[in-house]
C-alpha cells in the first residue's frame, strides 16, 4: 500500500534505493512512496550504488526486517553481499547455535550476518560464493564457487556447493580429494550443537568456531585469531592464523 509523503521529504527519500517516487495524479502537490525493497547488494548495485560500504537490505521482503550488511561494489563487477568478514581478533567467532543463527559482530569490521539470513539470500539456489583470505604480506587469495546455498534451521543449515571452483586459493571445500574434508552436504555445527561426521567428538568445540564441518575440515574461516591456534584456515595454502590478516565470504545472485 502506498502512503502520501510531503514534498519536503523527497530529497531525503532519494538517498534510499528501496524507495521509488512517483507523481500522484489526484494531487500534484503530493508524492507517493512505493516500496521497492533491495533484497541484497546486487539490487543496490543495480540501483546505481557503486560505493562499497554498509547498506540495509531486506532479504525477507518486508520493510520491518532490515539487515545491515557490508556490500562489496568493486570485486568482480560488484553487487556482492558479505556474509562473513574478519579484520582482526576483536570479535570472537566461538559462538553458540543461536548466535550463529541470528548473526553477530559489525558489518564494517568483523561480522557473521546470521544463518537465517544466509538461507534467505541463497534458498533459490541461484547464488555464487566468493571467498578471500588476505595474507600478512598484504596479498589476497580467493576462490569462486559457481553455486552456493544453505538450507533452513530445521535442516541444520546444510551446505550445498556447485561442482565448479576457480581461483588462487585452491578448492578446499568441494573436491578436496579426502572424503572427511569435503564440505558440500555437511550440516552446520557449533560448540553446543554437534552435527559433524567426526566420531571423535565435536569439531566446532575442538576448533573453537561454528562451521560446516565434515570430520573435520581443510577449510575453516571462523577459527580463533592469532595468537590462539587457528587450525588450517585453508589447508595447505594457509595453515595458521599467523598468515592471516583478513577473511571475507560473500554471495551474489547469478
Amino acid at each position: 500500500m502506498s502512503s502520501v509523503l510531503d514534498a519536503s521529504d523527497i530529497s531525503s527519500l532519494r538517498k534510499f534505493s528501496f524507495l521509488t517516487l512517483t507523481d500522484d495524479d489526484s494531487n500534484k502537490d503530493s508524492i507517493k512512496q512505493t516500496p521497492v525493497l533491495a533484497k541484497d547488494c546486487k539490487d543496490h548495485h543495480g540501483n546505481g550504488h557503486n560505493t562499497s560500504g554498509v547498506y540495509e537490505i531486506y532479504p525477507y521482503g518486508t520493510i520491518t526486517s532490515p539487515v545491515r550488511v557490508h556490500c562489496d561494489m568493486d570485486t568482480m563487477d560488484g553487487g556482492w553481499t558479505v556474509i562473513q568478514k574478519r579484520e582482526d581478533g576483536s570479535q570472537s567467532f566461538e559462538k553458540n547455535w543461536e548466535e550463529y543463527k541470528n548473526g553477530f559482530g559489525t558489518p564494517k569490521k568483523n561480522d557473521w550476518i546470521g544463518n537465517d539470513v544466509i538461507h534467505q539470500l541463497t534458498k533459490g539456489k541461484n547464488s555464487k560464493l566468493y571467498v578471500s583470505i588476505t595474507l600478512a604480506n598484504g596479498s589476497r587469495l580467493y576462490e569462486l564457487y559457481a553455486g552456493f546455498s544453505i538450507s533452513n534451521e530445521a535442516e541444520k543449515y546444510r551446505l550445498f556447493l556447485a561442482p565448479t571452483a576457480t581461483g588462487t586459493l585452491g578448492d578446499r571445500m568441494l573436491n578436496t580429494g579426502k572424503s572427511g574434508a569435503d564440505l558440500s552436504g555437511m550440516y552446520f555445527s557449533t560448540p553446543d550443537r554437534d552435527n559433524d561426521r567426526w566420531s571423535g567428538g565435536n569439531c566446532a568445540a575442538k576448533w573453537k568456531g561454528g562451521w560446516w564441518y565434515n570430520a573435520c575440515h581443510d577449510a575453516f574461516l571462523n577459527g580463533p585469531w592469532y595468537p590462539e591456534n587457528w587450525h588450517d584456515p585453508w589447508r595447505p595454502t594457509v595453515t595458521s592464523s599467523t598468515s592471516v590478516r583478513g577473511t571475507v565470504m560473500m554471495v551474489k545472485r547469478h
